[in-house]
Protein backbone atom coordinates (compact mmCIF):
# COMPACT_ATOMS: atom_id res chain seq x y z
CA UNK A 1 0.00 0.00 0.00
CA UNK A 2 1.35 3.41 -0.97
CA UNK A 3 1.60 5.95 1.81
CA UNK A 4 -0.13 9.28 1.32
CA UNK A 5 1.86 12.51 1.15
CA UNK A 6 0.83 13.45 4.68
CA UNK A 7 1.89 10.02 5.99
CA UNK A 8 5.21 10.38 4.21
CA UNK A 9 5.65 13.89 5.68
CA UNK A 10 4.98 12.54 9.18
CA UNK A 11 7.54 9.76 8.63
CA UNK A 12 10.11 12.25 7.27
CA UNK A 13 9.51 14.61 10.23
CA UNK A 14 9.95 11.71 12.67
CA UNK A 15 13.14 10.64 10.87
CA UNK A 16 14.47 14.22 10.93
CA UNK A 17 13.64 14.55 14.64
CA UNK A 18 15.56 11.33 15.29
CA UNK A 19 18.51 12.64 13.24
CA UNK A 20 18.49 15.90 15.22
CA UNK A 21 18.61 13.95 18.47
CA UNK A 22 21.42 11.79 17.05
CA UNK A 23 23.32 14.89 15.88
CA UNK A 24 22.87 16.55 19.28
CA UNK A 25 24.14 13.42 21.04
CA UNK A 26 27.09 13.14 18.67
CA UNK A 27 28.04 16.74 19.26
CA UNK A 28 27.84 16.32 23.05
CA UNK A 29 29.82 13.07 22.91
CA UNK A 30 32.44 14.48 20.53
CA UNK A 31 31.56 12.03 17.74
CA UNK A 32 31.39 12.76 14.02
CA UNK A 33 28.04 13.11 12.34
CA UNK A 34 26.99 12.34 8.80
CA UNK A 35 25.97 15.81 7.61
CA UNK A 36 24.85 14.44 4.23
CA UNK A 37 22.29 12.13 5.87
CA UNK A 38 20.88 15.10 7.81
CA UNK A 39 20.84 17.33 4.69
CA UNK A 40 19.14 14.59 2.64
CA UNK A 41 16.45 14.18 5.31
CA UNK A 42 15.79 17.94 5.34
CA UNK A 43 15.77 17.97 1.54
CA UNK A 44 13.31 15.04 1.43
CA UNK A 45 10.98 16.76 3.94
CA UNK A 46 11.09 20.01 1.95
CA UNK A 47 10.34 18.10 -1.28
CA UNK A 48 7.42 16.30 0.38
CA UNK A 49 6.00 19.61 1.63
CA UNK A 50 6.35 21.04 -1.89
CA UNK A 51 4.54 17.98 -3.24
CA UNK A 52 1.79 18.45 -0.65
CA UNK A 53 1.39 22.08 -1.74
CA UNK A 54 1.23 21.03 -5.38
CA UNK A 55 -1.35 18.37 -4.54
CA UNK A 56 -3.52 20.95 -2.78
CA UNK A 57 -3.17 23.31 -5.76
CA UNK A 58 -4.19 20.53 -8.18
CA UNK A 59 -7.17 19.60 -6.01
CA UNK A 60 -8.21 23.25 -5.99
CA UNK A 61 -7.86 23.38 -9.77
CA UNK A 62 -9.99 20.25 -10.13
CA UNK A 63 -12.57 21.64 -7.68
CA UNK A 64 -12.52 24.93 -9.57
CA UNK A 65 -13.08 23.04 -12.82
CA UNK A 66 -15.99 21.17 -11.28
CA UNK A 67 -17.33 24.44 -9.91
CA UNK A 68 -17.02 26.10 -13.31
CA UNK A 69 -18.67 23.11 -14.98
CA UNK A 70 -21.48 23.14 -12.40
CA UNK A 71 -21.91 26.88 -12.83
CA UNK A 72 -22.08 26.43 -16.58
CA UNK A 73 -24.74 23.74 -16.14
CA UNK A 74 -26.67 25.97 -13.73
CA UNK A 75 -26.48 28.92 -16.14
CA UNK A 76 -27.93 26.76 -18.92
CA UNK A 77 -30.63 25.48 -16.55
CA UNK A 78 -31.39 29.02 -15.37
CA UNK A 79 -31.76 30.17 -18.98
CA UNK A 80 -34.14 27.26 -19.70
CA UNK A 81 -36.11 27.89 -16.50
CA UNK A 82 -36.47 31.59 -17.37
CA UNK A 83 -37.85 30.65 -20.81
CA UNK A 84 -40.34 28.27 -19.17
CA UNK A 85 -41.21 30.91 -16.55
CA UNK A 86 -41.94 33.47 -19.27
CA UNK A 87 -44.13 30.90 -21.07
CA UNK A 88 -46.00 30.22 -17.81
CA UNK A 89 -46.44 33.96 -17.18
CA UNK A 90 -47.80 34.47 -20.68
CA UNK A 91 -50.23 31.57 -20.19
CA UNK A 92 -51.27 32.96 -16.78
CA UNK A 93 -51.80 36.42 -18.24
CA UNK A 94 -53.86 35.04 -21.12
CA UNK A 95 -55.87 32.90 -18.70
CA UNK A 96 -56.44 35.83 -16.34
CA UNK A 97 -57.59 38.05 -19.19
CA UNK A 98 -59.86 35.27 -20.49
CA UNK A 99 -61.21 34.72 -16.96
CA UNK A 100 -61.92 38.44 -16.51
CA UNK A 101 -63.67 38.60 -19.90
CA UNK A 102 -65.65 35.41 -19.26
CA UNK A 103 -66.73 36.60 -15.80
CA UNK A 104 -67.76 39.94 -17.28
CA UNK A 105 -69.87 38.10 -19.90
CA UNK A 106 -71.38 35.82 -17.22
CA UNK A 107 -72.24 38.81 -15.00
CA UNK A 108 -73.75 40.70 -17.93
CA UNK A 109 -75.80 37.68 -19.01
CA UNK A 110 -76.92 37.11 -15.41
CA UNK A 111 -78.05 40.77 -15.20
CA UNK A 112 -79.97 40.37 -18.47
CA UNK A 113 -81.62 37.17 -17.21
CA UNK A 114 -82.52 38.85 -13.90
CA UNK A 115 -84.05 41.78 -15.79
CA UNK A 116 -86.04 39.45 -18.06
CA UNK A 117 -87.26 37.34 -15.11
CA UNK A 118 -88.24 40.51 -13.24
CA UNK A 119 -90.12 41.80 -16.24
CA UNK A 120 -92.02 38.49 -16.54
CA UNK A 121 -92.76 37.84 -12.84
CA UNK A 122 -92.09 41.10 -11.05
CA UNK A 123 -89.33 39.42 -9.00
CA UNK A 124 -85.77 38.25 -9.49
CA UNK A 125 -85.12 34.61 -8.56
CA UNK A 126 -82.57 34.39 -5.74
CA UNK A 127 -79.91 32.58 -7.83
CA UNK A 128 -80.01 35.46 -10.35
CA UNK A 129 -79.61 38.23 -7.78
CA UNK A 130 -76.32 39.98 -8.43
CA UNK A 131 -74.86 39.64 -4.92
CA UNK A 132 -75.79 35.97 -4.67
CA UNK A 133 -74.35 35.23 -8.10
CA UNK A 134 -71.07 37.07 -7.52
CA UNK A 135 -70.81 35.41 -4.10
CA UNK A 136 -71.11 31.95 -5.65
CA UNK A 137 -68.65 32.81 -8.41
CA UNK A 138 -66.13 34.14 -5.91
CA UNK A 139 -66.52 30.94 -3.85
CA UNK A 140 -65.94 28.81 -6.92
CA UNK A 141 -62.94 30.86 -7.94
CA UNK A 142 -61.62 30.64 -4.37
CA UNK A 143 -62.00 26.84 -4.46
CA UNK A 144 -59.98 26.64 -7.67
CA UNK A 145 -57.29 29.03 -6.42
CA UNK A 146 -57.02 27.24 -3.04
CA UNK A 147 -56.13 24.12 -4.98
CA UNK A 148 -52.71 25.72 -5.63
CA UNK A 149 -50.62 23.95 -2.98
CA UNK A 150 -47.89 26.61 -2.93
CA UNK A 151 -50.36 29.42 -2.19
CA UNK A 152 -53.37 27.68 -0.71
CA UNK A 153 -55.28 30.67 0.75
CA UNK A 154 -53.21 33.65 -0.28
CA UNK A 155 -51.38 34.86 -3.35
CA UNK A 156 -49.52 38.08 -2.60
CA UNK A 157 -52.19 40.66 -1.78
CA UNK A 158 -55.02 38.37 -2.91
CA UNK A 159 -56.67 36.33 -0.20
CA UNK A 160 -59.26 33.67 -0.88
CA UNK A 161 -61.16 32.24 2.04
CA UNK A 162 -62.02 28.61 2.51
CA UNK A 163 -64.88 27.79 0.20
CA UNK A 164 -67.67 25.23 0.42
CA UNK A 165 -67.39 24.84 -3.36
CA UNK A 166 -65.18 22.07 -4.67
CA UNK A 167 -62.34 22.88 -7.05
CA UNK A 168 -63.35 20.08 -9.42
CA UNK A 169 -67.03 21.03 -9.69
CA UNK A 170 -68.29 22.39 -13.02
CA UNK A 171 -69.42 25.96 -12.52
CA UNK A 172 -71.92 25.74 -15.38
CA UNK A 173 -73.44 22.46 -14.18
CA UNK A 174 -73.75 23.73 -10.59
CA UNK A 175 -75.34 27.02 -11.72
CA UNK A 176 -77.79 25.17 -13.99
CA UNK A 177 -78.72 22.80 -11.17
CA UNK A 178 -79.25 25.72 -8.78
CA UNK A 179 -81.24 27.90 -11.20
CA UNK A 180 -83.36 25.18 -12.84
CA UNK A 181 -86.10 24.98 -10.15
CA UNK A 182 -86.45 28.79 -10.21
CA UNK A 183 -86.33 29.17 -13.99
CA UNK A 184 -88.61 26.24 -14.93
CA UNK A 185 -91.86 27.82 -13.62
CA UNK A 186 -91.07 31.11 -15.34
CA UNK A 187 -90.39 29.45 -18.68
CA UNK A 188 -93.45 27.18 -18.51
CA UNK A 189 -96.05 29.94 -18.05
Amino acid sequence: MTATISERIQAAEAHLTALRAKRGSALLDGENIDAAEYANAEHELAALRDAEGELVRRERDIASGFRKSRQSELRARLKDLERKRIDALQAAEEGARQLAAALERALSLNDQMAAAAHEITGAVPTPLQALAFTGRLSNRLSAVMSNNKANRYRFGNLVWPHSMAKAGDSWAVEESRLLEPHLKPILEK
